[in-house]
């Protein structure tokens, strides 16, 4: 684009300059004002006026939404609506981001005292973003500025990382996740208001005498919290999805087509790949949810000509946040060379192979869905521990025994692993293999509480509920 159409939309895109009331008339705002929840992930909170900030997470997770909130709240806190600049960088070609920052700080701004604040969503989207915005930061005002970027892939974060360093400000938390929402997030959106709020649980402080009293405390929202997990596992924590189960009782099927999209053509397309081999690798996935995965499987699947293509189109949906690795634990690091086990980023995804083609795919069962649940929430929290950690997946691996395995386990959730047991009998037989790893561990089951001894039984929602923040 040359700049003079840069120009036109940026005038276009930041209503905000001409009028106090955009808010209003905004598409986004205005849906998330009509919508039925109350949903507040603040990713963004406490951002420097100098950081620069990167929020990534998967399309349709509300990453857009969260910087129109943040645009709101700056201006409700007195910040001068032109030092404020948002712009979509979905069509950008190399070379256009210094145009874009050329016109929206020397033409259009100018004359305007103080940092900017820049929002430039989806930047990912933008052919070698890092070396660009590494180049503005050296070079320009730019690096006085607080920059918040947005990206759906993590394809380039290594790279990122390395070119932005010593280029952040006083950022704290320079890298942001927004994920679908949480086990308790999930509950306060429906409307079960009225569960202890409870500190959030590190995993490696979980089998403390403390938490075993708000275990107690707990108790008696049992049946409501159960209801609500089981609800849960079938609607999953995308916000549009949630609102949706409120409003109609059900997911939409529009936004289960906006969700195929996102995996089959966001994520997928790109590669050359079909809708039907888009189809079998979800399908092949959710059929082999909780266990390792070989490639050779996913390759006679999709149909594809070699190993390496398969391997790559696993890696395409996790740079894209819609499925993670839990790879083999080897001493304190992931074994890359043997079988991971791949879970989705949310029930919903999980399922939608089968909604997409009923009776053409298996959805997964209720236990399978809770194993994966479980790992997700031990990622997320020591995620809160170590912001950044998430891409790497060495936080939360499963370990091999002699003849079984143990979900999940690693240096930063103590010296005991956890595993998804949803069932209402049986758990002691099922305790035996993390006591002979661990010597202690975490049972999630399905109704179950027993903490008495060295492996603790504790019902699914609870162990959610307490990791969750």
């Amino acid at each position: 684009m040359n700049e003079g159409q840069l120009t036109r939309m940026l005038a276009a895109g930041n209503p905000w300059w001409r009028d106090p009331d955009w808010a209003r008339d905004d598409r986004d705002l205005r849906r998330l004002a009509a919508a039925p929840l109350d949903y507040d992930p603040a990713p963004l909170a406490n951002v420097e006026p100098d950081g620069l900030y990167v929020l990534r997470g998967p399309r349709r997770v509300g990453k857009s939404v969260e910087l129109k909130r943040e645009i709101a709240r700056l201006l409700a806190a007195g910040v001068e609506p032109r030092r404020i600049v948002h712009f979509a960088c979905d069509e950008l070609a190399r070379g256009d981001l210094q145009r874009l920052v050329r016109a929206g700080r020397d033409v259009l701004t100018r004359g305007v005292d103080g940092p900017r604040y820049w929002f430039l969503d989806e930047i990912t989207s933008v052919p070698a973003w890092p070396e660009a915005i590494k180049w503005l930061r050296d070079n320009t005002a730019f690096g006085e500025d607080c920059v918040v970027l947005t990206g759906s892939s993590a394809r380039d974060l290594a790279t990122a990382q390395k070119q932005l360093a010593g280029r952040l400000g006083s950022a704290r938390q320079p890298d942001r996740l927004l994920l679908p929402m949480g086990f308790r997030s999930f509950c306060r959106a429906i409307g079960i208001d009225d569960v202890p709020q409870l500190e959030p649980v590190r995993p490696r402080d979980f089998l403390h005498a403390d938490v075993d009293l708000a275990l107690i405390e707990l108790l008696p929202w049992t049946d409501t919290l159960l209801t609500a997990w089981e609800l849960f596992l079938r609607v999953g924590g995308f916000p549009r999805a949630v609102a949706d189960q409120l409003r109609f009782g059900e997911v939409q099927d529009d936004f289960i087509r906006a969700l195929w999209d996102v995996a089959a053509g966001d994520a997928l397309r790109g590669a050359g790949t079909s809708g039907a081999q888009a189809q079998a690798l979800l399908a092949r996935l959710a059929k082999n949810l909780a266990s390792p995965l070989t490639v050779s499987t996913v390759r006679e699947e999709m149909a594809v000509d070699s190993p390496h293509t398969a391997r790559a189109r696993l890696q395409d949906l996790v740079f894209s946040y819609l499925v993670w690795p839990c790879h083999r634990r080897e001493g304190d690091l992931p074994r890359l060379s043997s079988q991971a086990k791949y879970y989705f980023v949310d029930p919903l995804m999980a399922r939608l192979a089968a909604l997409r083609s009923p009776g053409a795919a298996l959805e997964p069962d209720s236990s399978v869905l809770t194993e994966q649940q479980l790992g997700l929430a031990l990622l997320r929290s020591v995620e809160r521990e170590r912001p950044g950690g998430y891409a790497e997946f060495s936080d939360v691996m499963y370990q091999r025994t002699s003849s079984k395995e143990v979900d999940f386990c690693g240096p930063r959730l103590g010296a005991f692993g956890f595993e998804g047991k949803y069932v209402d009998a049986g758990w002691r037989q099922e305790a035996k293999t993390v006591r002979a790893a661990f010597g202690a561990g975490v049972l999630a089951t399905r109704g179950l509480i027993d903490t008495s001894g060295d492996v603790w039984a504790v019902p699914a929602p609870f162990v959610a509920w307490m990791l969750d923040g």
